[in-house]
């Protein structure tokens, strides 16, 4: 009687182990693909009408370099400026070699105004001072705003 419980014991320690290690394996996956999918999935700004492929402009040296030096972005590309707190960001085209269409975006994410900046050739340099304050600034191409009927 005494070795039958015993037996009994080993045996249910074996499937608790093969348990655990199982449920191991589940976490490790979960874990792994939830990272991987982070790192692999590519930020869009969706209008009812088209979705834009960004780049994300999030420190200070990102947001001061932004499309500078681009000669030219794929049609449906563009760059998302995320600001930590809505406010009356001023922009320049400086070194932008391609004219943009500019949204300035609210945080309850509204578009409160688009503007059209064409590239600077000459200093001074235009400086787009906003007429309302934003948490973030879209640039995508000129005249998709126009293309697909996007407005305030």
């Amino acid at each position: 009687m005494k070795c039958r419980f015993f037996n009994f014991l080993k045996q249910s320690a074996n499937w608790i182990w093969i348990a655990i290690c199982l449920l191991l394996l589940v976490l490790l996956y979960y874990i792994i693909t939830n990272y991987l999918h982070e790192k692999n999935s590519v930020p869009q700004v969706c209008s009812k009408k088209t979705c834009f492929t960004v780049e994300l402009a999030r420190t200070p040296d990102e947001q001061q370099q932004g499309l500078m030096y681009r000669e030219n972005m794929a049609e449906n590309n563009g760059m998302l400026f995320v600001f930590d707190r809505a406010d009356f960001h001023n922009f320049r085209m400086k070194n932008t070699l391609i004219p943009l269409d500019m949204f300035r975006i609210d945080n309850q994410l509204n578009v409160v105004k688009i503007l059209t900046a064409q590239p600077c050739t000459a200093e001074p340099c235009l400086v787009y001072k906003p007429e309302v304050s934003a948490n973030y600034v879209l640039e995508i191409n000129a005249g998709m705003a126009e293309k697909y009927g996007l407005q305030e």
